[in-house]
């Protein structure tokens, strides 16, 4: 049975530098070992809202709070029967409540704690994607390094605008799919990676992007548990390369139970 190897990693945009403010991003993932030995993934990766004050604050309640919630969950079910869309809007209306609670709190709106959301959980035999708002995520199922999407960024009507958890109608713009399929490969991501990954024309992914990183990823050595981001990810995310093509913060969430040397990624 091939182990999930994790990386995971949220670095600040360069236009954030100049204007002296925070990374808004936050992602995670945890690998949970189920009562009978099998593993499952949960990746989860989630974008503040640039106009609201506090949004890194609602970005990294949401990813903590998802993963604390169904951990325990899929630990007992790894074949992910129990998820299903209502528990997740039970979740949603609940952490908006958090905020909501939160933001009477410190005397300001809820919209301040705006943020995107993505949320994959891979079993032994399906996975199950969920989105609210714009980055995306992506998988190899079958021949590794050949990418499709499973959830694609939800843009708004006007540029620069996305669906976020603190919308009222959040439990309607939520995208939810369960995948009968073993992935072999997932990637979550903010959309300040978007037109790297993703080619917006041709509504595909651009596989060579990702190729090299999970070839990365598959020869590192399975970590159970692994809960710090990696450094030799936020370097990449940092560096002039990635730099020149985009400004913005930028989060990367990666799991791969490939195993070196049984795949050709060239």
């Amino acid at each position: 049975m091939a182990l999930w190897r994790t990386a995971y990693a949220s670095v600040i945009g360069t236009s954030h530098l100049q204007s002296g403010t925070c990374c808004q991003d936050a992602g995670a993932c945890r690998v949970v070992r189920a009562t009978d030995g099998r593993e499952v993934l949960i990746g989860v990766v989630s974008d503040g809202a640039g106009s609201a004050k506090r949004s890194e604050k609602g970005s990294g309640l949401a990813v903590s709070g998802f993963i604390e919630k169904f951990s325990p969950l899929v630990e007992c079910d790894p074949e992910l029967k129990c998820l299903h869309r209502g528990l997740v809007e039970d979740w949603l209306s609940d952490f908006r409540l958090q905020l909501s609670v939160l933001a009477q709190e410190e005397g300001t709106a809820l919209r301040e704690f705006a943020c995107t959301f993505l949320a994959a959980i891979a079993g032994p035999e399906s996975a199950i994607c969920i989105q609210i708002g714009d980055g995306a995520i992506v998988g190899s199922a079958e021949e590794a390094g050949d990418y499709s999407w499973l959830t694609w960024p939800q843009h708004g009507e006007f540029a620069n605008t996305t669906n976020f958890v603190t919308d009222e109608d959040a439990l309607i713009t939520m995208q939810f799919e369960i995948i009968s399929k073993q992935f072999n490969e997932i990637a979550l991501f903010s959309d300040g990676l978007e037109r790297l990954i993703l080619d917006m024309q041709s509504h595909s992914v651009h596989s060579p992007a990702l190729r090299p990183i999970f070839l990365w990823l598959a020869k590192t050595n399975p970590a159970f548990g692994r809960s710090e981001p990696e450094p030799a990810l936020e370097t990449f995310l940092s560096s002039r390369r990635i730099n020149e093509r985009t400004d913005d913060d930028k989060t990367l969430v990666m799991g791969t139970r490939v195993v070196p040397g049984q795949t050709d990624f060239s």
